[in-house]
């Protein structure tokens, strides 16, 4: 086993712990801790199921993926995603996201790079399809967080 740690810039600390804890695992161990991360995707709050045509979908997962964020009162971003529970890895994925950027400010969520997941080693445990929708998820919430910071600057303009 090879173990691969690389600090990556502008990695939020959150994120890199994941990072760094797949980058020390094994294929198995990769697919288990997916497992338990779909497990820990909390399903969309009661208060946001009527807003779900309001939600962004990533279409560059083939799995249905729908995400919203919010903004916090302490200008953190909360994510939820809406993902059919039949899909573990997808979930995994998105929870991996939703654990290492909820709460964050958007510049820390902007600063993350589009391929920070490199040293997990991914590609040794889901396919490349599973990889790209992984990478449309993560630029979608960042579309969400540009989203939020100008309805935020229109609504001071006015």
């Amino acid at each position: 086993m090879s173990l691969w740690l690389i600090k990556m810039p502008n990695l939020p600390p959150k994120l890199q712990e994941i990072v760094d804890d797949f980058a020390s695992m094994t294929r198995e161990e990769k697919i288990e801790t997916l497992v338990a991360y779909s497990e820990s995707l909390p399903p969309i709050p009661d208060r946001l199921k009527d807003q779900r045509d309001q939600m962004d979908d990533v279409p560059e997962c083939m799995t249905p993926v729908c995400l919203l964020g919010e903004k916090q009162p302490d200008g953190g971003i909360e994510f939820f995603f809406d993902i059919p529970p039949q899909s573990p890895t997808v979930r995994g994925l998105a929870a991996i996201l939703s654990n290492g950027l909820n709460g964050l400010k958007p510049e820390e969520i902007l600063s993350v790079p589009g391929d920070f997941f490199l040293p997990m080693n991914l590609q040794d445990t889901i396919s490349q399809q599973r990889i790209n929708g992984f990478m449309g998820v993560l630029a979608h919430m960042k579309q969400t967080v540009v989203k939020l910071w100008q309805k935020d600057l229109n609504d001071f303009l006015r």
